[in-house]
């Protein structure tokens, strides 16, 4: 796990690549690689930069930026490639030869041996640039769903690359301009880092499961991966139980090869229990666990967690969230997300790892499963909708039966409605909710939705809706959780994106998943022998709750009002002074919870305070 930067000259240019450059992007992101840093100029049109966070095989061999022996290939890498062994073992077979213990060498011998098509085998989460000195071109690769970033920019005939945005400008600051489009998307309607636009204008994302090549006169963009479009009708719901455990118990067992220790978040649901559980299945040494707690909070599971831990003979912390420190911290943790965020969950997500990083290098993390597996309530819906599809009306019925019981019957008409015809809804949800008027300037009338429409490929309603939140939501998720863990140098692994797991879930029927009401049906009977049944049976999902609402009213001197009642905002002229003074009246006064709004007003203005009124530092003439 590092940072990468790089650039690479496509046109004729005056300023010509130098070390000063690369050095000057590692320096605004050293939390990335604490371990060891270096650049390789590699000519006067192409440089690359690295910094390490060693986990593999640390000697000094394995830094990077890597070079092959023969010298035509030169890499900065950051990831793991999980069956690096398993690869490295049949590139020997081919002829390859190496010299360190790392994964950062099979990579490259993977590329020599098969080109593009090495993508393929990976099993890891991964972002990296290949500079094949034989052709002349950069070939960068972003892993299948985004875990891990590729920012890049095309400016005046350069082409700049980097696992955080800020690196890039430090090169060319007048790259940091406000995208007011993917601003406006991530206020109304809670899209962000799922979109291939930052909120940097001329500054994008390489998309999940593509490639790019850049040569000297041009790029292409390639899609290497898709999520499968057809349903394996031949496994009964036991067998595929029984398919799924293997695979999960293999995914965490790849996820736990590491030369530094290994922890794991925990809370009290299914997704990280099941990661506990099935690790001691084939692991039997010391182990940490890391809860968030809330004391006296209903949604307080830290109890839960650390039941589970002694049983399983791990240690259990429990990180105490508490919203005395709330603005510093917020202000660091926009830092290093370099985007506004509707997700309060960075915030015990922040505390956790702080706390992690004094005991484990390596966390894994439950992240993926609810959208892998329906384990949010409103996916009754479209589970809903597969058994009418089919002719199943009594069963059809039953799911919204079962949604009634739980979300209320008003609730769940409201759920399938919105699901239904969503761009509707949601206007008419922001009109509720009042916060319509409070967009004014460059905000007003910016679109809202992605820049590529989510895909269809999967078969069945459920198994589309999946896909899309898996292409959609998640890869905000995956946004703030690399950008929070790296921040604190530490590396986070997700099992639950393995991608044999995530193609053997979508090849299954709809029904698996999301069955008389409970989402994650076949994980949690895969799991009945490996998880207690109060577990598996409770049907609350929660997530990275926080006091937010209580914070903001409670102590808006030292939370909100420095941001939003500050001159820099009242003047910056995308949000009504009124109607904010308005909406942070009603709910400090307690008639209205808004909290969700704040907070999003709040990061966003501390976004424009930190990249865009101070900026980074723009890099000294030579």
């Amino acid at each position: 796990m590092c940072g990468i930067a790089g650039i690479f000259l496509q046109q004729s240019t005056t300023q010509a690549v130098s070390v000063e450059q690369l050095e000057a992007m590692l320096d605004t992101m050293p939390h990335r690689g604490p371990d060891a840093r270096g650049t390789n100029l590699i000519d006067a049109r192409t440089g690359l930069g690295h910094l390490r966070l060693a986990i593999l095989d640390l000697r000094p061999e394995s830094n990077q930026p890597f070079v092959l022996d023969d010298g035509d290939l030169t890499i900065t890498y950051n990831g793991e490639i999980f069956n690096y062994i398993e690869l490295r073992a049949e590139l020997e077979t081919l002829g390859a030869k190496f010299r360190t213990q790392s994964d950062t060498e099979v990579v490259l011998a993977a590329y020599r041996a098969w080109g593009a098509g090495c993508q393929s085998r990976f099993n890891g989460m991964w972002a990296f640039a290949i500079y094949d000195r034989r052709r002349d071109v950069l070939f960068c690769s972003r892993d299948r769903f985004g875990i891990k970033p590729f920012n890049y920019a095309f400016y005046r005939g350069r082409f700049l690359f980097a696992s955080e945005i800020k690196a890039i400008l430090a090169v060319v600051p007048e790259l940091a301009q406000p995208d007011y489009d993917a601003i406006s998307r991530v206020l109304r309607a809670s899209i962000g880092a799922q979109c291939n636009a930052t909120c940097f204008h001329g500054v994008n994302r390489l998309p999940p499961g593509h490639s790019l090549t850049v040569t000297r006169e041009s790029q292409r963009l390639e899609r290497y991966w898709r999520y499968p479009a057809e349903i394996d009708r031949s496994l009964n719901f036991d067998a595929a139980a029984d398919r799924l455990r293997e695979l999960l118990v293999d995914a965490v067992r790849l996820r736990m090869r590491s030369d530094v220790p290994v922890g794991l978040t925990l809370s009290g649901g299914v997704d990280s229990s099941a990661l506990a559980c099935l690790l001691r299945s084939f692991y039997d040494g010391p182990f940490d666990t890391f809860t968030a707690a809330y004391e006296g909070e209903w949604y307080d599971e830290s109890g839960q967690a650390a039941e589970l831990s002694h049983a399983l003979g791990m240690t259990p912390h429990q990180v105490n969230a508490a919203g005395g420190e709330f603005l510093d911290m917020l202000r660091k943790i926009v830092w290093h997300i370099e985007s506004p965020t509707q997700c309060p969950a960075v915030v015990p997500l922040w505390n956790i790892d702080r706390l992690a990083r004094s005991k484990a290098t390596v966390l894994l993390e439950g992240q993926g499963a609810d959208e892998l597996l329906a384990g949010y309530s409103p996916n009754f819906t479209e589970a809903m909708f597969d058994q009418a599809y089919q002719g199943r009306w009594w069963s059809a019925l039953s799911e919204l039966r079962h949604a009634g019981r739980s979300m209320g019957k008003r609730n769940a008409l409201l759920t399938a409605a919105r699901r239904m015809n969503p761009p509707m809804l949601h206007k008419l949800y922001r009109q509720y909710r009042g916060d319509e008027g409070v967009y004014v300037g460059p905000l007003v009338g910016r679109d809202e939705y992605p820049d590529r429409d989510p895909s269809k490929e999967a078969v069945g309603v459920l198994n589309q809706s999946l896909v899309s939140q898996l292409d959609g939501c998640l890869g905000d998720l995956l946004h703030y959780g690399d950008a929070i863990s790296m921040a604190h140098s530490i590396e986070a692994r997700v099992p639950f994106l393995d991608y044999r797991l995530v193609e053997f879930c979508l090849r299954m029927p709809g029904e698996y998943k999301f069955r008389n009401g409970i989402g994650k049906a076949i994980l949690r009977h895969a799991l009945r022998q490996d998880v207690p049944a109060p577990i598996l049976q409770n049907r609350r999902k929660l997530g990275f709750v926080t006091p937010i609402a209580r914070w903001f009213r409670e102590q808006p001197e030292q939370t909100v009002y420095p941001v939003l009642r500050s001159e820099a905002a009242r003047q910056r002229g995308i949000f009504s002074p009124r109607q904010v003074d308005e909406m942070l009246a009603r709910h400090v006064s307690g008639k209205q919870d808004v909290s969700s709004q704040i907070f999003r007003w709040t990061v966003t203005e501390l976004w424009f305070q930190t990249f865009i009124d101070q900026g980074i530092r723009p890099l000294r003439a030579a």
